[in-house]
């Protein structure tokens, strides 16, 4: 038997061999993948799906758009019967693949002022038969020639690119729709009809002032936009008001407006009295009932609201500011009431010009919603209106758009800006409308063929009676001549919709007349053919009574105004609270909001100065200047807080208010009392020039007690003009101590009146008759009060 080692050997040899075998099919089977045509793309997608990485292509990436198209039109060449071309913007253009012109189909919608063709209207008139290129009964050859569409600030535009690109064009008209498009297409707008007609393949191309709805682009292709529409919101004069508006002197500013204004003036009132409030020099915040009494901060906004309602009203600040800050703020509102005040003014005699206001069945897009009304408005943007509880009445054209408003059906008619000018203010164009008993939409054709239509004529209609030139005359022959100037525009924000203006074009010639419509905008034609076509020709017949203008100036035109006095507001607010924070606590200079104004004499700092006991002058500071122990003595500062500390200081200040006051009044009632004593001098002076008649004088002893007698009166009368010094809270100094301190009197006239002066007697005294009355008079003088 074989050992076990044996076995173990020849069971790993047999492994190894099938191991390297398998390798040999392995290597074999990769030399195959990697000599397979495509393995390398193939093994750099396997890469890029693990790793997630970008491969980077080799073809060239286009610098422009033409480059672009270019490829792209190569690419597509085994599908088209189109030669390749170094541009779409080209001449001659596009070709088919044997070299010819390519064959397209155009359709052209007559619509003024769209598209027209004036030669075909010539020729209906020189035939004596009725214009109309839509109707195959009526259409002349003419209007089967793309060439002579030529008129229309779409149709000039149009034939411009395509006299460059020279095309074999079939021209088409209304007159040419096909039964296959009825199939598909039930409305009554003609424009949709002519889209479905690109999409079915049977036009290539339709002319007209075409809107690029939603709805529109899901059907089929469009080229690059040519213009932008913007619609407007019209609706039937009811006539004039001439009633008084208590309201219209609120015209000039829009309700925001306002608004902002009354927020301007209480923000402003706000900020002055929270930076003039802080300081005394400040009368306007101190009651007018008490004086030197601060009004309470409910009061003080009070007044300085009152103060910003005058300013605004008068066109000036009323605020008084002593403070810069105060001063910026007072600029800021200033200036807000400059612009404001000016603004309304002008704009206020606008308003007064207009004597009558303008009635409409509606005076807003809300009107409608709440009055559960509807809107007149086209088919094609009858999805894009969907305000709630306004109901919505579609027609194929603007003529029989506005014809439903006038028959009742709805309060309102949406109509483009152009037809607005042409058909509203212009007063031109003409269009038919079904009156069919069978048919009630009212569009401009009637479901039936046979179906009785009316004619509108806006314009173009003739008298019978030839010598009547103006259909005016003749309201009997045309009664729908300049029928639309009864329409009010309503202007509101909320009717807001803009369209774009764009041809519905195959994929064949797409990229052609986008290249082409693109260059002629850039290049400023769209807006000479609208200058041409609609401004230029079409003045406003109705004139302005029945526009309706919204002057009103809004936030867009007061909204610099706001800024800037906003801006200055700001600034102070700041400079105000950096000043407060900057501002050591107990060091504020000495008019500050604790500080008492000083009399004339002691202006300043330093009030006066006062000797102490060692005979040495002492420098008396204003109370916000004084530390707690120059108030409170040896008491410690933390023993008494800040605001205690202010509280008692500003007591502290109205005393010394009344102080300084009373001494203003003693100082005047001393210089009366010496006035006085001057005059009483002069009267002693001249009776003691008066001969004396008498033989003798009378004994001494009884002149004593009457001078006594005098001269304490005289006292007595002077300390009763003074007060007493009771009424000032404060001894006042004995007569002679103020005659002798403040007017240096070393002699008093009082106290040095002579021995005789008295009851002297006269002659008719010595015959035993009466003493005279006016030495009776003089010596009672001294008992009267002044």
């Amino acid at each position: 038997r074989p050992s076990a080692h044996r076995l173990v050997r020849a069971a790993m040899t047999r492994s190894w061999r099938r191991v390297g075998g398998f390798a040999a099919l392995a290597l074999f089977g990769a030399v195959l993948v990697l000599m397979t045509p495509g393995a390398e793309a193939q093994r750099r997608a396997k890469r890029r799906r693990s790793t997630g990485t970008a491969i980077v292509s080799d073809r060239p990436i286009p610098d422009s758009l033409y480059q672009h198209l270019q490829m792209q039109d190569v690419r597509r060449q085994a599908s088209k019967d189109l030669t390749a071309t170094d541009s779409y913007k080209c001449s001659n253009c596009p070709l088919e693949k044997d070299g010819r012109p390519l064959s397209v189909r155009i359709m052209f919608v007559d619509a003024y002022p769209a598209v027209q063709n004036p030669t075909a209207q010539a020729a209906a008139a020189k035939l004596g038969i009725e214009y109309s290129c839509d109707n195959p009964e009526l259409a002349v050859a003419e209007c089967f020639d793309w060439k002579l569409w030529t008129e229309g600030w779409v149709g000039e535009f149009a034939n411009t690119f395509l006299l460059q690109l020279n095309m074999n064009v079939t021209t088409l008209t209304r007159a040419n729709f096909s039964a296959a498009v009825g199939e598909v297409y039930k409305g009554g707008s003609s424009y949709t009809r002519c889209v479905w007609e690109v999409r079915l393949g049977n036009v290539d191309l339709c002319v007209g002032d075409f809107w690029e709805t939603e709805e529109r682009r899901g059907i089929s292709p469009f080229a690059s936009a040519m213009d932008s529409d913007v619609l407007k919101l019209g609706t039937l004069s009811m006539g004039t008001s001439d009633a008084i508006r208590l309201d219209s002197i609120f015209d000039p500013f829009t309700p925001d407006v306002w608004a902002l204004n009354c927020a301007m003036i209480m923000v402003s009132a706000f900020t002055l009295w929270l930076v003039e409030t802080t300081t005394e020099m400040n009368s306007d915040y101190e009651d007018q009932l008490e004086e030197h009494v601060r009004l309470p901060w409910y009061k003080g906004m009070s007044k300085s609201l009152w103060l910003g309602a005058m300013g605004y009203v008068s066109g000036g600040a009323a605020h008084a500011t002593t403070t810069w800050p105060g001063r910026f703020i007072a600029l800021g509102f200033g200036w807000f009431v400059y612009i404001s005040v000016s603004s309304y003014t002008a704009n206020l005699a606008s308003f007064m010009i207009t004597s009558s206001t303008a009635l409409g069945l509606i005076s807003s897009y809300s009107d409608i919603s709440d009055a559960a009304g509807n809107l007149c408005l086209l088919e094609a943007i009858e999805t894009m209106v969907k305000t709630p509880g306004v109901g919505k009445v579609s027609y194929d054209d603007y003529i029989p758009a506005i014809e439903g408003l006038y028959q009742g059906k709805c309060l309102g008619v949406q109509v483009g800006r152009n037809e607005w000018k042409t058909i509203v203010r212009g007063g031109r164009g003409q269009a038919t409308i079904c009156v069919d008993p069978a048919d009630t939409k009212g569009h401009s054709t009637c479901a039936n063929p046979d179906g009785l239509v009316k004619k509108i004529e806006i314009s173009g209609c003739q008298c019978k009676d030839t010598s009547k030139l103006d259909p005016l005359d003749c309201p009997e022959d045309c009664p729908d001549h300049r029928k639309y100037c009864g329409l009010l525009e309503i202007q509101d924000e909320a009717f807001a919709f803009y369209m774009n203006f764009a041809l519905p074009v195959s994929t064949r010639i797409q990229d052609y007349v986008s290249a082409w419509i693109i260059g002629l905008r850039q290049e400023g034609a769209i807006q000479r053919m609208k200058s041409k076509y609609i401004d230029a020709v079409t003045p406003d017949v109705c004139g302005g009574a029945m526009e309706q203008e919204s002057q009103s100036l809004g936030l867009k035109s007061m909204a610099g105004t706001f800024v800037i006095s906003g801006a200055f507001m700001v600034t102070g607010l700041i400079w105000h609270f950096v000043t407060l924070f900057m501002r050591p606590k107990m060091d504020v200079k000495a008019r500050g909001m604790f500080d008492v104004a000083s009399p004339k004499d002691v202006e300043g700092e330093v009030a006066h100065s006062s000797p102490n006991a060692n005979g040495h002058g002492e420098t008396i500071k204003p109370l916000s200047q004084k530390n707690p122990d120059d108030v409170w003595g040896s008491k410690h500062p933390a023993d008494l807080s800040t605001m205690q500390y202010d509280d008692l200081c500003g007591k502290l200040a109205e005393h010394q208010k009344l102080i300084t006051q009373q001494s203003r009044v003693l100082e005047r009632t001393e210089r009366l009392i010496t006035a006085q004593e001057g005059q009483l001098e002069q009267i002693l002076n001249l009776l003691a020039d008066l001969p004396n008649k008498a033989a003798a004088p009378p004994p001494a002893a009884s002149k004593a007690p009457r001078l006594a007698s005098y001269q304490a009166d005289l006292k007595q009368a002077r300390q009763s003009e003074m007060g007493g010094g009771g009424s000032f809270g404060m001894p006042m100094p004995a007569n002679e101590d103020v005659a002798s301190s403040r007017h240096n009197k070393t002699n008093s006239p009082i106290s040095n009146l002579p021995d005789d002066i008295g009851r002297r007697p006269s002659s008719s005294a010595q015959n035993g008759q009466n003493e005279n009355p006016l030495l009776g008079f003089l010596s009672g003088l001294g008992g009267q009060n002044r």
